[in-house]
């Protein structure tokens, strides 16, 4: 069995961007949406679908870190008016929409990801954001549509030069700009490469701290909070009660497809 998990908002707000100025905008957006969703099921041969949602609403990481993604532009208002009637269109077309109160999107698709994959099942996330490669394994990947890309362990240690686990501790030195996370001061990736292949996490990092370099010595010495700010928020939670059956998210492959 194979799931595909279909990051809602990520891939509409593309399209959206890319159908912004027609005066059908809307009804373009979500019949190329549904159309991606098929054709990348029907290449995978997904026996499972579901497109993940996420409410406007303050989460756990904007009470902890009020700038969390600070600055990225807001929803075209159009488009947030039709998300419900788009929502319901998906669901007629017989793909099952998650959304839970409360919680990110992206903590939603992390948890169905790492349960499912535990389960047995081969999964794929169908979206953009590089976060979810903190997630992949042996089982699970990430699918970039638009740059017809695919994520999986090898691809994440050649462009990377970490493994998976090790990313969130990755953000936590350098920050992360996409999300507006602090990291820390002075430290880069080439720095935050080296540490970690040395001595492989954070805490490790930490406790050697009194052999390393000056530079870095000093640096994690006066933002080591930021670090471990960082890592919490940049590290995807994979717990949340989802209460999903794997049948309700069975896929019937019905939809157009088109190029």
């Amino acid at each position: 069995m194979r799931l595909l998990i279909v990051d809602a908002m990520n891939l509409i707000r593309r399209m959206y961007a890319a159908a912004d100025g027609s005066e059908l905008a809307l009804d373009a957006t979500q019949s190329r949406c549904l159309s991606v969703i098929a054709r990348n099921a029907a290449q995978l041969q997904a026996t499972h679908v579901a497109m993940v949602f996420e409410q406007k609403c303050e989460t756990w990481r904007h009470r902890v870190w009020p700038d969390y993604k600070a600055g990225r532009p807001p929803m075209p208002a159009e488009l947030e008016q039709g998300l419900e009637a788009m929502r319901r269109y998906f669901q007629q077309a017989g793909l099952c929409c998650i959304e839970l109160a409360g919680w990110e999107g992206d903590d939603v698709v992390a948890s169905l990801a790492s349960r499912a994959a535990f389960a047995g099942l081969e999964v794929d996330i169908l979206s953009t954001d590089k976060g979810f490669c903190q997630l992949v394994n042996s089982r699970l990947r990430v699918r970039n549509h638009f740059d017809r890309f695919t994520w999986d362990e090898e691809v994440v240690k050649q462009r990377f030069g970490l493994m998976p686990y090790q990313l969130p501790d990755f953000w936590a030195l350098t920050g992360d700009a996409t999300n507006h996370l602090p990291g820390v001061e002075g430290i880069g990736p080439k720095t935050a490469g080296q540490l970690l292949d040395q001595h492989r996490t954070l805490d490790l990092v930490f406790a050697a701290l009194d052999s390393l370099d000056g530079r870095a010595r000093n640096a994690l010495s006066a933002h080591w909070q930021a670090a471990l700010l960082t890592r919490s928020l940049a590290t995807l939670r994979t717990d949340i009660p989802l209460g999903l059956n794997l049948h309700e998210l069975r896929w019937q492959s019905h939809a157009a497809v088109s190029d």
